[in-house]
């Protein structure tokens, strides 16, 4: 069985909200359930270039312990956005 060649859902909520606001604040579980690296795969294939910031809840303390999934944060995919400037 490969687990590569599954098919991934995005729920259509992140999708509306990519579209119109160009971020998404996620939960936990739909990232630690389809993993980082898989749902910005998904989400790149779907057009939608993006990165995953986690944000601690309280920025002075972190937790001791590197967490993969920290309880604690907010999960904020954002669309890349790559700016051009031409100098005339």
């Amino acid at each position: 069985m490969n687990f590569s060649d599954d098919y991934v859902a995005i729920p259509e909520w992140i999708l509306h909200h990519l579209r119109k606001y160009g971020n998404c604040c996620c939960g936990r579980e739909i990232v630690k359930t389809i993993g980082r690296d898989r749902i910005l795969q998904v989400l790149r294939k779907e057009g939608y270039p993006c990165i995953l910031r986690i944000i601690y809840d309280d920025m002075f303390h972190k937790p001791r312990r590197k967490v993969k999934y920290p309880r604690n944060a907010y999960y904020i995919l954002e669309i890349e956005c790559v700016v051009k400037s031409y100098f005339i």
